[in-house]
C-alpha cells in the first residue's frame, strides 16, 4: 500500500477532514491534499509528526516492515525449492542463507533438503556423505542458535549417522531426565536402543502417546515380550494415575489396549484379544476437554471429531480394516460392537469409511 493510501486510512480512522490534519500539523489543506494525491511526499519531520499523532510507527507509514519483507522472501523461497531437483534446491538455499544468514527457516530446509534427498538415498556415495556432514554443520548452528528440542532431534539423527555418539551424549548431559531419556532413545540403534526402551519404562509411560505405538510394532521385541511390556505398563498406569484415566493422557487412552488387542488377535488367542478390545472400546467412549483444538495437527487424522469426543470413528476404521482382527470378524462379539459403532455414528461411519462402513 502506497503512502498516501496509508494516509488516507489513517486519517478517515481517527474522524479527520484534511483541514483537520493540516490543523494539527500546522501546514495547508493543500498539502495534506498532494500527500493523499501520491504528488508530494513530506519530509521526515513530519512523518515523524505523523507518526506520533495517529499512535503508529514511521515504518507503518512507510510501509517498511523488515520481518514482514523477510518473511516474504523466505516464505517464496521455501515454497519453490521443493519443486526441484536436490542439487538445484540446495543450491538456492544455500545463495538464500547468504543473503539471510540467521533465518531458521532456510537453515532448517537445508539440512533437511540434504540429510533426507541427498544423503539417504546414496548413503554411500561422496556427494552423500558431504551431504550429511553440511547437515550436521547446519543442525549444530541451528540448535545452538535456539536451543530448541525440535532442531536437536534432527540433530541426533545425524550424529548417529556419522557415528558421532560421544558428540549427541555431550548434548545430552545437561538435559532434564525426561528430554534426555527420549533423546536417548532417538540416538540409540538395535539392541542398545531395545535396552534404553526398557531402562526408561516409566519415561514411555509418561510419553506414551509418543512410544506406545513403537513397543506394540517394534520387531527387536518378540510378541510375547510385546505382550509383557504392554501389560505392566498398562497396569502400572492405572495403579498411577488417579480417576482411573488409563495411559496418562485422555486423548491417548485406546492405545495399549488396542495394541495388546492386536497382538492376541495376531497370535489367535481371541477371548483376550477380545478382552482388550472392550477396554479400547470403553477407554474410547469418554467425554473430555481436549488439550490442543479439534482441527491442530496434534489430532489430524486422529479420529479427533464429533464435539469432543475422540476414538469411536477411529476405533471403527480399525476393526474394519486392520488386517490384524481378520479372524474376529466373525466373532459375535466383535460384530456386536462393530455394529454398536456403526449406529453410534449413523451417517458419520459413511464419512470415515466410506462404503466399507457397511462391510
Amino acid at each position: 500500500m502506497a503512502f498516501s493510501d496509508v494516509l488516507r486510512n489513517l486519517r478517515r480512522k481517527n474522524d479527520m477532514t484534511q483541514e483537520d490534519l493540516a490543523d494539527a500539523l500546522d501546514m495547508s489543506p493543500q498539502a495534506v491534499s498532494r500527500w493523499e494525491t501520491g504528488t508530494a511526499f513530506p519530509d521526515s519531520t513530519v512523518i515523524i509528526k505523523l507518526a506520533y499523532l495517529f499512535n503508529v510507527t514511521t515504518d507503518y507509514l512507510l510501509e517498511v516492515d523488515p520481518d514482514r519483507v523477510k518473511w516474504d522472501t523466505t516464505d517464496r523461497i521455501l515454497r519453490s525449492f521443493h519443486d526441484m531437483e536436490p542439487a538445484d534446491g540446495a543450491a538456492l538455499l544455500r545463495k538464500s542463507l547468504k543473503e539471510y544468514p540467521r533465518s531458521e527457516e532456510l537453515t532448517y530446509a537445508l539440512a533437511g533438503l540434504l540429510y533426507h534427498k541427498v544423503y539417504l538415498p546414496s548413503p554411500d556415495s561422496p556427494e552423500g556423505m558431504d551431504a550429511l556432514h553440511e547437515s550436521c554443520r547446519l543442525w549444530e548452528q541451528l540448535y545452538a542458535r535456539t536451543g530448541e528440542i525440535e532442531h536437536l532431534r534432527p540433530l541426533l539423527h545425524v550424529l548417529r549417522d556419522l557415528g558421532n555418539i560421544e558428540r549427541g551424549k555431550e548434548l545430552l548431559r545437561p538435559m532434564e531426565y525426561n528430554v534426555r531419556a527420549e533423546m536417548e532413545i532417538e540416538l540409540a540403534s538395535g539392541e542398545e536402543r531395545l535396552r534404553l526402551i526398557k531402562e526408561h519404562a516409566y519415561y514411555l509411560l509418561t510419553k506414551l502417546n509418543l512410544y506406545v505405538h513403537k513397543l506394540g510394532t517394534d520387531e527387536l521385541l518378540p510378541p510375547e515380550e510385546r505382550i509383557t511390556i504392554l501389560t505392566q505398563m498398562y497396569e502400572a498406569d492405572r495403579t498411577l494415575v488417579p480417576d482411573d484415566r488409563e495411559c496418562f493422557s485422555h486423548w491417548n487412552a485406546p492405545m495399549i489396549p488396542y495394541e495388546l488387542a492386536k497382538l492376541y488377535a495376531e497370535s489367535g488367542n481371541t477371548e483376550e484379544a477380545m478382552h482388550w478390545l472392550e477396554i479400547t472400546r470403553q477407554a474410547s467412549d469418554r467425554d473430555y476437554i481436549p488439550p490442543f483444538p479439534l482441527n491442530s495437527p496434534v489430532f489430524r487424522g486422529m479420529g479427533a471429531k464429533r464435539n469432543g469426543r475422540f476414538g469411536e470413528d477411529w476405533l471403527l476404521k480399525q476393526m474394519t480394516e486392520e488386517p490384524a482382527f481378520g479372524n474376529l470378524r466373525s466373532n459375535p462379539r466383535f460384530a456386536e460392537m462393530r455394529q454398536e459403532l456403526l449406529d453410534l455414528l449413523g451417517d458419520y461411519a459413511m464419512a470415515v469409511l466410506g462404503t466399507s462402513a457397511q462391510t
